[in-house]
């Protein structure tokens, strides 16, 4: 699992995205699926958080308390900085840098 949230920062660090004006999508998925998918991703940044908060390690981002990061609310993140067609590892890097900036950790 950490080689994967660590692939994950590496593509949201790497550079901007270009937008297209299509409305967001992943590849190969209908919209329902696409959104299921990234409920799933919303679940995994969330378990993962809460390990490495529970071990005392830093955590990916702080979100206070009663805000629930759940698959809607990463879609609309991603909806605002992506349009059109992108696989789901660059929509999953998107929402992970935008939770960073929205919800950053105190040093």
């Amino acid at each position: 699992m950490k080689p994967f949230i660590v692939a994950l920062l590496v593509v949201a660090c790497s550079g901007s995205v270009w937008a297209q004006d299509e409305p967001l999508s992943i590849e190969g998925l209908a919209l329902r699926n696409a959104r299921l998918l990234i409920a799933g991703v919303a679940f995994g940044l969330g378990t993962y958080d809460g390990e490495l908060a529970s071990t005392g390690q830093t955590r990916l981002y702080c979100s206070p308390d009663g805000v629930n990061i759940t698959g809607n609310f990463l879609w609309e993140l991603a909806e605002e900085e992506l349009d059109g067609d992108h696989d789901l590892a660059t929509v999953a890097a998107t929402v992970l840098q935008r939770l960073r900036t929205l919800y950053p950790c105190s040093s």
